[in-house]
């Protein structure tokens, strides 16, 4: 998505994620300037007097956004192209895995980002997330519907047959446990959190 689609009004970037910037740089970019007022902060009872900034946090130091830039144009629009690339075919190879793992469905279908969104209808899928995360992976429990996913980043590409084989041995522990495994970590917190009314 982007503006030509009539309906984005804007779009953020994370420099820091998949530009490869210093964490505490991000972007907002917005479809018109007015949309872009309506994020100033003012205080005109400051004791320095009228006090405006664009952002929550303030001021920003320029040895981040200095960092932000040297990271964009050292890599230039074809390292980002390059980047982008074998993070989409990762994805696309770990989402198509997933989707063969008996017990495991994706959700939203077939990703057109970076994100592998997944779940189970036969077994507690935090269960899954705890014992992943046990291993070393970095996964992020949602809820309603409960399910877990992965943010491909280019630190993955490399290792995705590694996410691929450990899921899979996972998910074959979680099914041979049964209830057993039930109770503990994310599953209980998530579990308990998806029966609240929403």
């Amino acid at each position: 998505f982007d503006f030509e689609c009539p309906g984005v009004t804007s779009m953020s970037v994370d420099t820091h994620k998949y530009g490869y910037a210093s964490k505490g740089t991000s972007v907002v970019l917005y479809r018109h300037n007015e949309l872009r007022r309506q994020q100033y902060f003012s205080f005109s009872k400051w004791p320095g007097g009228l006090y405006a900034t664009p952002t929550i946090a303030g001021s920003r130091p320029g040895a981040l956004i200095a960092c932000a830039w040297a990271s964009l144009m050292s890599l230039g629009e074809s390292g980002y192209k390059t980047r982008v690339r074998s993070i989409l075919d990762a994805t696309q190879t770990i989402a198509q895995a997933v989707s063969g793992i008996p017990g495991l469905y994706l959700l939203g279908g077939t990703p057109h980002a970076m994100i592998v969104c997944f779940g189970s209808k036969e077994f507690d899928i935090y269960r899954v997330g705890d014992k992943m995360t046990k291993r070393g992976w970095s996964l992020n429990s949602l809820q309603r519907p409960a399910c877990i996913h992965l943010c491909v980043t280019l630190k993955t590409v490399s290792f995705a047959s590694d996410f691929i084989e450990e899921l899979r041995d996972v998910v074959e522990e979680v099914q041979n446990e049964g209830d057993d495994g039930k109770g503990g970590g994310s599953a209980a917190l998530y579990g308990m959190a998806g029966s609240l009314p929403a």
